[in-house]
């Protein structure tokens, strides 16, 4: 970390002394190490010019003339920011040697290359357990590396197809819906963090390193469990249910004043239905037989829709929410990202967004890590490095490398030479 970071009760940060290599691309494997450099690890990513992650393709939407900007993507800032990075080209033989050097001397390895890849690098678990015995490999590719389709390609989206991700999503007169954000690199990412964190305790208590596989299909899988247990239980398949829900009504997302405005309301039970109809001036609603009850209410459940919708549409999403609130009736504005950046005060209060260095663009805003560590801080290190950054440092420092050396290596094409180096 380039500064001297401590909590109030004088604590280093959390996993302060560890060191993590990745060999990683987009997000599933980039966050597990933006996690752990937030809480303090040294997390060195393996970069190459030649085969370019996707956030190192990024051209600015507003102004696409600029042509692609590999410093600058926000995603890169989201998943990699303090980090180190170097630039080897994996293809050449002492390139796979540093590599495997560098791995020699830290307690993690992650990557979420095709599976088989690192092997046919020369950089497989078998190979690195040679020269660290002690090392953690967490390797996460779409399907894992065992089991017929261990070597087929995968992607957030066709993760999220197959899983059933898309057959639970949207709405019941539309075809299965993908969420647009590769919510499989997500919920891998996340599961990966737990493993390797454990992984590291059960090394601490006396145990020893171990290879860790995950398969993104089968943590997408786990996380739709409640869809499987109606299938094996009820022989049936679950119906997409869009905003609505088999236990509320009214219970949906309504217009409200404004473009693309909304407010969410969720109604449960006889008393909240009424709190419901009062606070929208409409106690003639708790004499209609169609919502006298909450099946009934779900029975008319899209009745109800269009009605109340004709009273929230010329409404401040806000100041409706505030005011279901003050009923007792849950409510909350459908929050778009200005709205959480400027006007959410829960969000505002925590200090959830953070200003982080970024070496390409000065300071730039970007969302926190939330992991709520109170005793052991964390923070987040500087964004926008180029690939090769830190080659001098890391190959010098940890390798013990010339400044010749180095240069020598750049000759044979093994480091690639940092773009403003």
């Amino acid at each position: 970390m380039s500064a001297d970071v401590r909590g109030a009760n004088g604590a280093r940060p959390a996993l302060e002394g560890l060191r993590v290599v990745e060999f990683t691309a987009a997000m599933a494997g980039p966050w597990i190490g933006r996690f752990l450099a937030w809480c303090g690890a040294e997390v060195i990513r393996v970069e190459s010019k030649s085969r370019p992650d996707v956030v190192r393709l990024y051209v600015p939407p507003r102004n696409p003339e600029l042509g692609t900007q590999p410093r600058c993507s926000p995603w890169f800032t989201d998943w990699n920011a303090g980090k180190r990075f170097i630039g080897l080209d994996l293809r050449r033989p002492l390139a796979v040697d540093l590599a495997r050097r560098l791995a020699a001397q830290s307690d993690i390895v992650i990557e979420n290359y095709s599976a088989g890849v690192m092997d046919k690098l020369g950089l497989g678990y078998a190979e690195l357990k040679r020269v660290n015995p002690e090392l953690i490999l967490f390797s996460s590719a779409g399907f894992g590396d065992t089991g017929p389709c261990s070597q087929y390609v995968t992607w957030g989206p066709n993760i999220e197809a197959l899983s059933g991700l898309s057959r639970l999503s949207g709405f019941p007169s539309r075809e299965c819906t993908l969420t647009q954000y590769a919510h499989p690199d997500a919920i891998s990412a996340l599961h990966g963090l737990v493993a390797v964190l454990a992984a590291l305790d059960h090394r601490r208590r006396g145990g020893e390193g171990q290879y860790i596989n995950l398969s993104q299909y089968e943590a997408s899988v786990a996380g739709i469990g409640h869809g499987l247990m109606e299938y094996l239980a009820l022989g049936r398949e679950p119906a997409r249910q869009g905003n609505r829900s088999l236990h509320a009504a009214p219970h949906g997302c309504y217009p409200c004043r404004g473009e693309d405005r909304w407010c969410a309301i969720s109604v449960s039970d006889d008393a909240e239905w009424e709190r419901l109809c009062r606070a929208l001036g409409k106690p003639d609603w708790l004499g209609d037989p169609r919502f006298g009850s909450l099946a009934h209410r779900l029975q008319h459940a899209a009745v109800l829709d269009g009605e109340i919708e004709q009273c929230t549409r010329d409404r401040d999403a806000y100041e409706l929410m505030r005011s279901l609130q003050r009923a007792g009736v849950a409510a909350g504005v459908v929050q778009n990202t200005e709205d959480q950046a400027r006007r959410d005060p829960q969000l505002a209060a925590r200090g959830f967004f953070e200003e982080i260095e970024h070496l390409a663009k000065g300071r730039v805003t970007a969302t926190g890590i939330p992991l709520g560590l109170t005793g052991t801080p964390g923070r987040s290190g500087p964004a926008g490095a180029a690939v090769g950054q830190d080659n001098q440092d890391v190959f010098g420092r940890l390798l013990g490398m010339s400044p010749q050396d180095i240069e020598e290596a750049v000759r044979d094409g093994a480091i690639e030479r940092a773009d403003d180096a």
